[in-house]
């Protein structure tokens, strides 16, 4: 009896931790470590935007939220094209139930490099979009493009 047991333990303790690692499973995979200097400013401010209760409503939310994550306000700079990033404020992205294309954009690039702009779908989904990819993306209801 002892030895079935020990067995059976010898097992279960392997697999259960396996299972442990690989979770349930339907989730998006991370995305991969990037090193691309925008897309690392969208997805802070995207980490910071979603700190809001409720999400920031103006840049100077925006910006106090920042400072209280020690986030330099730089972050609202592009480092691909060197001006502001335009931002949607006050979207609620807590508690989404859609995924991909169907995110909607919450922060751009005003000019992008090279007929693309970076863009930041959700919390964190960072994508590059050409200007009729832009524009035909999922936006909060309501908003009306500078451009």
């Amino acid at each position: 009896m002892f030895y079935f047991v020990h067995r059976i333990n010898a097992l279960f303790i392997p697999l259960f931790l396996i299972f442990m690692l690989l979770g349930c499973g339907g989730q998006e995979k991370p995305s991969a470590v990037t090193t691309d200097p925008t897309e690392i400013a969208l997805n802070k401010l995207g980490a910071a935007y979603i700190r809001g209760t409720p999400p920031p409503k103006t840049k100077a939310e925006l910006i106090s939220i920042l400072k209280s994550c020690n986030h330099p306000i730089e972050l609202l700079i592009s480092p691909s094209d060197g001006q502001e990033f335009i931002i949607v404020y006050g979207v609620e992205l807590k508690g989404l139930k859609v995924s991909g294309a169907q995110l909607p954009v919450v922060a751009f690039e005003k000019s992008g490099k090279d007929g693309k702009r970076y863009a930041l779908r959700g919390m964190n989904t960072v994508v590059q979009l050409t200007e009729a990819q832009l524009k035909s993306s999922v936006f909060p209801d309501g908003y009306k493009f500078p451009f």
